[in-house]
């Protein structure tokens, strides 16, 4: 008896959370400034990204915001494809455009060293940051940069990836699954974190904090710097849910590619609040209750608790695509619950026993 309360107290949890996060996200509403003359360094760290860096740097040489205004910095992280070829290309090609190679240090490593060291390199008021194997819209610069009023600090933003089939269908609604979390708990007013190929921030809020070598190493550099920031308790802070602001990456070409990237996020994770963690507890209690209810309770059991937890997925989902007008990606829902159920009654074990964080040919 204790045992069935236990998933009923569960399962209504679960429910409370999806309904709390769809009134985050009907709170996350942003106001924009009518101009801007903001001056903004984007940031972009490749290492062996030959194959997508050329789209990346196009979009990002191709902004509505005057390219006075804005200089895009590319940081050769230990490349040794040809990325460095393409660097060059663009720099000649775009006055805007720098490229450096990074150094070795023996304070910070990995990618906060690419980051930190083409910060250093930058003259921006605001830094804005994606990755290589990212194309951004249009409007990208110039949406961050009218997003700045004198109290705000940090911006997030939504990345999903250009979608074909199921496999990478899943995977772009594993992103708006979380980064939906983010922009929801950013709209209750307590950011849980962000995502580190579309993220911004003012200098000054950085140097605030020390900068990457300042902060606690991790392999979730993005989050480090995001709750560093919001922690200071000294800016505000936005996550747009706005089409207009979405940056598109590449999904995992496969499983193992996926289970990396798990791994890292994961235990990038270990550090997040205590209010993150819960969230994480409920969601993988749910995850397991159709399984408990199938071997104890019966078929009916399952089934009703997996429809409960399907059905709130599926809301909160709606709600987030909604607003970014991609509600077409719902065709790859049914495949997505497979594979949500799967990675998160999965992922403690691969946290906790998957030995070392494996990126880019670099372990740590």
């Amino acid at each position: 008896m204790n045992f069935e309360i236990f998933l009923i107290v569960v399962t209504f949890l679960y429910l409370c959370q999806a309904g709390i996060f769809i009134i985050g996200l009907r709170r996350n509403r942003d106001e924009l400034l009518v101009s801007s003359n903001l001056t903004i360094s984007v940031i972009i760290a490749a290492r062996n990204e030959e194959s997508n860096l050329k789209d990346c740097l196009e979009s990002a040489a191709n902004q509505s915001y005057p390219s006075s205004l804005y200089e895009v910095i590319i940081v050769n992280d230990g490349s040794t494809d040809g990325t460095e070829a393409i660097c060059n290309d663009f720099v000649k090609r775009y006055p805007n455009f720098k490229s450096i190679r990074v150094t070795e240090d023996t304070v910070i490593r990995g990618k906060a060293n690419a980051l930190a060291q083409g910060i250093e390199a930058s003259t921006g008021e605001i830094i804005l940051i994606t990755d290589a194997d990212c194309t951004v819209p249009h409007s990208w610069v110039e949406q961050t940069a009218l997003r700045y009023n004198s109290k705000i600090g940090l911006i997030g933003g939504f990345t999903l990836q250009k979608a074909t089939s199921a496999f990478e269908g899943m995977q772009t609604l594993d992103w708006t699954f979380i980064l939906g979390m983010a922009a929801a708990t950013a709209g209750l007013g307590h950011p849980l974190g962000s995502i580190g190929n579309n993220l911004s921030f003012r200098r000054s809020a950085y140097d605030q904090v020390g900068g990457y070598r300042k902060l606690k190493f991790s392999v979730t550099e993005d989050y480090t710097v995001v709750q560093a920031i919001v922690n200071s308790n000294r800016w505000n802070y936005k996550y747009p849910i706005d089409l207009k602001h979405l940056v598109e990456s590449k999904p995992c070409p496969t499983i193992l590619d996926i289970i990396r990237q798990k791994h890292r996020w994961g235990k990038g994770g270990l550090d997040m609040k205590p209010a993150g963690l819960a969230i994480m507890v409920v969601g993988f209690f749910m995850h397991l209750s159709p399984f408990i209810m199938l071997f104890w309770g019966g078929v009916v059991q399952a089934a009703t608790a997996l429809m409960i937890k399907i059905t709130a997925d599926y809301v909160f989902l709606y709600q987030v695509l909604r607003r970014l007008d991609k509600k077409e990606d719902l065709r790859w829902f049914y495949w997505f619950e497979i594979y949500f159920i799967l990675y998160v009654l999965l992922l403690p074990f691969l946290v906790f026993f998957g030995g070392k964080v494996k990126w880019k040919g670099r372990e740590f």
